[in-house]
């Protein structure tokens, strides 16, 4: 990819700074206390348009390309003329055309400046969240840490055990990505190389720990996917190998050995009952509203009003409106902008799929394997969480930026 005219130190730096900020704002919304943070987000996007204009970016993007990633946006915005509540589906889908650009415009004068295309401003995000966690972990000041009403698990100072889960997920990819470069180095008897090594296995092990005590099977769940898919991609066959012995054994002892799995069985179901009990709450009543959505959608933003989830689940009414927690992305959308909005939605996963399948661009470099192996987590991950319709969410924007990260390695 090419640089931006003249490679001026100080557009490298605030090209690099706009997504490491917008990062930050992103997963600020998982915190209450510092989710004001996230009012630097637009500024971020905006600014970035206003480069991504002045730099014309937009020669990158061919009538193809723009449609493949704009087709979604447009369509929510055309569902205000069918939509329950119009405005409320305008006003949407007005700031998500915003974001969508703004995003892209941030990703493209990233890369235009990155060598190698990492995705390393994940990390100062990642930091952040550790630091506020641990601090949570270290001082106990709130008697909620860990339940919150919302069941098992560690939230901390977050909103929600989830809201904590999916925002250590969706940025460690940054500090895998930081020890995959550092691994290619392979710089030996360096004091900074040793330093760099040791904080990338403490990062590890923080988020590994964290994830677990939040106790989000969906996250878990999603990160073991990623791990998979990235071993599949990079063929480390040794070391699938060893995960997939590991696995075995665990299968074995939990239907031989009865206090193994009945301490699973605990685990898997949280405080008893089936193991999708908790999500079969969300999805009957989101599966009963995506037939109402049926092939156009009832409006981006909006929720059958007649169909009701108990209050525990975080379903609300605002300003009249009724908001109901969906928890499965596939039946929200369907719900919101039909099996219309579904496909278009996809569209740009469609089109990087072909692309891998057809190796158009390099499928077996690190970067675009985790990116790949990544993208795979967050769409596992989206169907026990309804964030495709977020637009104001934690994990929607990072997907975000993943895909746009993806989709640019196929531009020409």
């Amino acid at each position: 990819m090419n640089n931006l005219p003249g490679k001026k130190t100080f557009i490298k730096q605030c090209t690099y700074y706009l997504l490491t900020l917008a990062v930050i704002g992103i997963v600020s919304r998982a915190f209450p206390a510092l989710s004001s943070l996230y009012y630097i987000v637009p500024v971020v996007l905006l600014i970035s348009i206003i480069l991504g204009i002045y730099f014309k970016l937009y020669k990158y993007l061919n009538l193809r390309s723009a449609i493949i990633i704009f087709a979604f946006p447009f369509y929510t915005l055309a569902a205000s003329i069918w939509s329950l509540y119009p405005i409320i589906t305008f006003q949407r889908s007005v700031f998500l055309i915003f974001m969508y650009t703004g995003i892209l415009a941030a990703v493209l004068l990233f890369k235009r400046n990155s060598s190698n295309g990492s995705i390393s401003f994940l990390i100062p995000a990642n930091i952040f969240i550790i630091i506020i966690s641990v601090t949570a972990l270290i001082t106990n000041t709130l008697t909620e840490n860990w339940s919150g009403g919302n069941s098992l698990g560690f939230m901390g100072f977050a909103g929600h055990q989830n809201a904590l889960a999916a925002a250590l997920l969706f940025t460690l990819p940054g500090i895998i990505a930081l020890g995959i470069e550092q691994s290619a180095k392979r710089i030996e008897n360096s004091k900074k190389h040793y330093f760099i090594f040791v904080s990338i296995f403490l990062l590890l092990t923080s988020n590994l720990l964290l994830l677990l005590l939040t106790y989000s099977r969906a996250a878990i769940l999603a990160l073991f996917v990623g791990i998979i898919t990235y071993l599949l991609i990079a063929k480390s066959k040794k070391i699938f190998a060893v995960l997939f012995s590991i696995f075995t054994v665990i299968l074995v002892l939990y239907f031989s050995v009865s206090q193994i799995h009945n301490s699973i069985s605990e685990v898997l179901n949280k405080d008893g009952g089936r193991i999708l009990d908790r999500r079969m709450i969300l999805w009957e009543p989101s599966l009963e509203a995506a037939k109402l959505g049926g092939i156009f959608g009832l409006g981006y933003g909006v929720s059958a009003p007649n169909i009701k989830t108990p209050i525990s689940t975080g379903s609300h009414y605002e300003d009249g409106r009724y908001i109901r927690e969906k928890g499965n992305s596939v039946l929200a959308l369907i719900e919101e902008t039909g099996l219309i909005g579904l496909l278009l939605f996809l569209l740009p996963i469609f089109y990087i799929t072909l692309k891998l399948l057809f190796k158009r661009f390099k499928l077996l470099t690190p970067h675009c394997s985790l990116l790949t192996a990544a993208l795979a987590a967050m769409l596992i991950h989206s169907q026990f969480e309804g964030w495709w319709v977020g637009v104001g969410s934690v994990p929607f924007p990072l997907f975000l930026i993943f895909l746009f990260m993806a989709l640019s390695s196929t531009f020409s």
